[in-house]
């Protein structure tokens, strides 16, 4: 009888570990997938210049236009991922630009496009010691600065 309990007992061990792993790894593709979503948005959104400012020596955003690009591309990021599917999105953008100004951080005012994405899911670990029920991810895309752009330019002969 001793034999059968000290198996049951590494059997349950063993079969916890097992779930915790694959669980684990669900939670890191989870991870991974918000951060890209998270950078590719700051990215994408950085791209999208007012150019009526810019012609007038302005970096401004396209605010509409990067929201716009973010909700897109967490649509279609949602096809491979559980938590973003199954829960509830929220995001945040922050947009530091000549027109609504800098952080006090920011000392150089550099333009920059801060996304945060947050998903309310359903717990992601099935072993009960562990309860995850939100992930989140914040990415920050800066333009680079004029003179360092223009010599990189420059360099390369465009």
């Amino acid at each position: 009888m001793k034999v059968f309990i000290v198996f049951l007992g590494i059997f349950i061990i063993s079969v916890s570990a097992i779930v915790f792993q694959g669980d684990l790894g669900a939670y890191g593709h989870e991870l991974l997938l918000l951060k890209e979503a998270a950078e590719e948005g700051a990215a994408g959104a950085a791209l999208c210049l007012n150019e009526e400012e810019y012609a007038k020596g302005n970096l401004v955003f396209d605010y509409k236009e990067g929201e716009k690009y973010i909700e897109d591309y967490l649509a279609y990021i949602k096809r491979n991922s559980k938590a973003l599917s199954e829960g509830e999105t929220y995001y945040n953008i922050i947009f530091q630009d000549d027109k609504l100004g800098y952080s006090l951080e920011n000392v150089e005012k550099i333009p920059s496009v801060t996304v945060e994405v947050k998903v309310l899911t359903e717990d992601l670990f099935r072993v009960p010691f562990i309860n995850v029920t939100s992930l989140e991810r914040r990415a920050q895309y800066e333009l680079p600065e004029e003179e360092k752009a223009k010599n990189y330019f420059e360099k390369s002969g465009s």
